[in-house]
């Protein structure tokens, strides 16, 4: 049997040089990849950023955030403390929540009663107790009203007389998810830039950066 060909030990630390340095450049690669697109300016864009919703972050921020989110998504639940954090960080940013549950009828639920406790002025603390894991339904949502120290009268109150109106604020929600082309949750929408899918916080920060820039 014939043997392969040899290398020398200089020769063999080259190669491995070599190597190194094609892993780190594709690890590199990976770090400065862009994980969004930019979408163009356009009346959809328009009427999807007037879309009322539950707001977080600086309500007079300088960047407008729309996230599109469903109680139930996994992905929602691993990119919510990040997009947060990165919220927080920045301190410019006005976050606002566009409820678009594509997980069936718990998450329709859930969101209902996270809009109808708004007016308790409790949607984010109920939004985030509800992203922290566990089925996310109605009575999950109303006992995240009441751990927040809602009363639980008001908001049943709240969803048999506003219950027509906040249904059709879901449905608006996914007729601009839809005219937009999203593919599903979480969408976060960065000014004009789309970022589809969970990601991390470093990602949403240099979102901001690049958003700005491109309103500049």
């Amino acid at each position: 049997m014939s043997k392969g060909p040899t290398i020398t030990r200089r020769e063999g630390l080259v190669l491995a040089g070599l190597v190194g340095a094609a892993g780190g450049g594709l690890l590199l690669a990976r770090m400065l990849r862009k994980p969004w697109m930019e979408l163009p300016p356009s009346p959809t864009l328009e009427a999807a950023t007037a879309e009322a919703g539950p707001e977080a972050g600086n309500r007079q921020g300088d960047l407008l955030f729309l996230v599109f989110t469903d109680f139930n998504c996994p992905a929602c639940r691993r990119a919510h403390p990040e997009m947060m954090a990165a919220v927080r960080a920045d301190g410019s940013v006005r976050l606002r929540f566009l409820d678009w549950p594509v997980f069936g009828a718990d998450s329709r639920a859930a969101a209902l009663v996270a809009l109808a406790a708004d007016a308790q002025g409790l949607y984010l603390p109920v939004h985030a107790a509800l992203m922290q894991g566990g089925r996310a339904d109605g009575g999950a949502a109303e006992a995240a009203v009441v751990e927040a120290g809602g009363n639980l009268q008001q908001l049943r109150a709240t969803l048999r007389a506003e219950g027509p109106a906040l249904e059709g604020r879901l449905s608006r929600n996914a007729f601009h998810a839809f005219s937009l082309g999203l593919r599903g949750t979480p969408s976060h929408l960065i000014g004009r830039l789309l970022i589809e899918g969970a990601a991390t916080e470093r990602d949403f920060r240099r979102a901001f950066a690049d958003a700005r820039a491109l309103s500049s």
